[in-house]
C-alpha cells in the first residue's frame, strides 16, 4: 500500500490541530485531531479489506487474436477487466504491459478504468511485431485507489498469451546447380570431401591454436609436416554462417529480393545446427567490413543470436564491427599494392599466391568479404563447416574469398544468387538473360570443382524457369532443361 500526497496534507492536518490545541488551550481543536486520526485509520482499514476483497473477484484476461505470426504482420491484443458485482469495490485501473517486439498506433492507450459503477470493461488494440522471436505477454498491472485518493495499491496479474514471431516468407526458393533443383533439404548438406571432426581419429595438417598434446609425432615424421589427430570427443561439427548484405543484395522486387532468399537458406542452417546441437557462429558482412562476428558455439543463446541477426540483416550500411577487418596487411611486401584478381599479372599472382601459402595476409581494396573472412578469428575461419551466402556481383572477390575459406575450413559450401535472377528488366530479353545465366552458371561450376567446396545457386524457381525457357532451336540450353 502507498500513501498519496493527500493523506500527509492529512496528517500535517491533525498535527496543526493537535499543536493549535495545546498553545492556544482549546480541548475542542485536540477532539478533533483525534477524531480525524480516527477516520483516517478506518480509511486505511477499509481500503486493505477493500483491495484484499477485490484481488479475489477481479478477471482479467489478456489475448492475441492468432499465436504465430509473421514480422510486420498485425494482431488484435484485447485486455479485458471484470469484477463480480458493479458498486461493491473500489476504483482501479488495468495497464497492459506491451512487449518492446510489438508496436501500437499512436495515441492507442493499452489500459482500462473501472470505476465503482462499472462492473467489466475492456480495449482492443492492433500491434505490428517487429522482431523474430517467442514472446510472452507480461501480467498487467493493476493499480487500486480508494474513493478519497489517500491510498493506492498495485498488484500485477498472470503473464498473458504466448506468441511466435516469425520471420516472412518469400515463397518457394529454387536451390540446386544448372538450373536443377536441389533435392536434399536445405542445411542437411553431406560433406563432399573432408569430414574433419565428423569422424574419430582423423589425421589433419596443424593449424596455429590446436594444442600440442593433439600433435601426432608418428604422421608427423611420416608426412614430414605437423599433423594432429581428431578424437571422437572433437567430433561435433562446426558450423559458420557468412552472410553478405550489402547494397547489391537488395536486388530484386520487395520481399523478394537477394537478401531475403539467402536469408531463408541460412535460417535451415541456423535450425538445423540447433536441432542437432551443432556448435554455430556467423559473420555478416557489409559494403563498410564486418558488422558482427560470432564464434561457433552450442548454447542456446548462441542459437538465438544467430536467428535474430539473420532476420535482422538488411543492405543499408552498418558500422563495422571492428577495425582489423579494414586495416591493411602487407606481409613483407611492405608499400606495395596489392592488385585484384583481374589485374594481377602472372609474376604477381604465382607471388601472392606463394606469400599466401607461406600464412601472410593481405587485404585487397574494395573486396570487404575477403578481408573480412581474412581478419575473422581463427574459430571462425576453421569451422567444420563454413557456408558462405552471397552474390555474383564481384566473381574475383568471391574467388578469392573460397580460396581463403578452403584453405582453413574442413569444408565449404556457398550459395550464390544469380543477379540475372533478380533483374526483372532482362526477362523480358530471354536471349539475353539467357547468356548472362550461362556465363554465371560456368562460374559456379568453377567454384563447385574446387576440392571440398560445393556451390549453388539461389533465386525464384519461376525466374530461374523463365530464363531457362529459350528457343528450342538453341540446342546449347537442352542440358539445363
Amino acid at each position: 500500500m502507498r500513501v498519496t500526497r493527500r493523506f500527509w496534507l492529512t496528517i500535517t492536518a491533525i498535527g496543526s490541530l493537535v499543536v493549535s490545541g495545546g498553545l492556544l488551550d482549546a480541548p475542542l481543536l485536540v477532539v478533533g485531531a483525534v477524531g480525524l486520526a480516527g477516520w483516517l485509520l478506518a480509511m486505511q482499514f477499509a481500503f486493505v479489506r477493500g483491495v484484499s476483497r477485490l484481488e479475489d473477484e477481479l478477471t482479467v484476461s489478456q489475448s492475441l487474436d492468432r499465436s504465430r505470426i509473421r514480422t510486420d504482420a498485425e494482431t488484435k491484443y484485447t485486455l479485458e477487466a471484470s469484477v463480480a458485482a458493479a458498486g461493491d469495490h473500489l476504483p482501479l485501473s488495468v495497464e497492459a504491459r506491451i512487449p518492446l517486439a510489438a508496436r501500437m498506433e499512436a495515441g492507442s492507450s493499452p489500459d482500462i478504468h473501472l470505476d465503482t459503477s462499472m462492473q467489466s470493461s475492456s480495449v482492443t488494440l492492433p500491434l505490428t511485431w517487429e522482431t523474430v522471436g517467442n514472446y510472452t505477454v507480461p501480467g498487467a498491472t493493476v493499480t487500486v485507489s480508494d474513493g478519497t485518493g489517500l491510498f493506492t495499491q498495485s498488484f500485477t496479474t498472470a503473464s498473458g498469451p504466448e506468441l511466435a514471431v516469425e520471420s516472412p516468407s518469400v515463397g518457394p526458393i529454387h536451390v540446386g546447380q544448372s538450373g536443377k533443383q536441389l533435392l536434399r533439404g536445405v542445411g542437411e548438406h553431406e560433406a563432399r570431401g573432408r569430414t574433419g571432426g565428423l569422424s574419430a581419429e582423423e589425421i589433419r595438417k596443424y593449424v596455429p591454436g590446436d594444442a600440442l598434446k593433439y600433435v601426432d609425432w608418428k604422421a608427423t615424421a611420416r608426412l614430414d609436416e605437423t599433423h594432429v589427430r581428431n578424437y571422437e570427443a572433437e567430433s561435433n561439427r562446426s558450423v559458420v554462417l557468412v552472410l553478405d548484405h550489402r547494397q547489391t543484395l537488395g536486388d530484386g522486387t520487395p520481399g523478394e529480393t537477394k537478401l531475403d532468399h539467402l536469408r531463408a537458406v541460412a535460417a535451415a542452417f541456423q535450425q538445423r545446427a540447433e536441432t542437432i546441437r551443432d556448435p554455430l557462429g556467423y559473420l555478416t558482412i557489409d559494403d563498410a567490413g564486418v558488422t558482427e562476428s560470432r564464434i561457433p558455439v552450442a548454447r542456446t543463446e548462441a542459437y538465438r543470436s544467430c536467428r535474430h541477426r539473420i532476420n535482422d540483416l538488411d543492405t543499408e550500411t552498418e558500422t563495422p564491427a571492428t577495425a582489423t577487418t579494414t586495416a591493411s596487411h602487407t606481409g613483407r611486401m611492405t608499400g606495395t599494392v596489392n592488385p585484384t584478381a583481374d589485374t594481377q599479372s602472372p609474376m604477381e599472382t604465382t607471388l601472392l599466391a606463394y606469400r599466401d601459402a607461406a600464412g601472410s595476409k593481405r587485404h585487397l581494396p574494395n573486396q570487404p568479404l575477403y578481408n573480412g573472412l581474412q581478419a575473422a578469428p581463427h574459430e571462425i575461419r576453421s569451422a567444420n563447416l563454413l557456408v558462405i551466402c552471397t552474390d555474383d556481383s564481384n566473381p574475383s572477390e568471391l574467388r578469392n574469398a573460397v580460396g581463403l575459406a578452403r584453405r582453413n575450413a574442413t569444408e565449404v559450401v556457398v550459395f550464390i544468387a544469380p543477379s540475372v535472377a533478380f533483374d526483372t528488366d532482362l526477362l523480358t530479353d530471354l536471349d539475353t538473360a539467357y547468356e548472362r545465366y550461362r556465363t554465371f552458371d560456368q562460374f559456379r561450376r568453377e567454384l563447385n570443382e574446387v576440392d571440398s567446396v560445393t556451390a549453388y545457386e539461389v533465386g525464384s524457381p519461376d525466374q530461374i524457369s523463365a530464363i531457362l525457357s529459350g528457343s528450342p532451336a538453341n540446342t546449347d540450353r537442352r542440358e539445363y532443361a
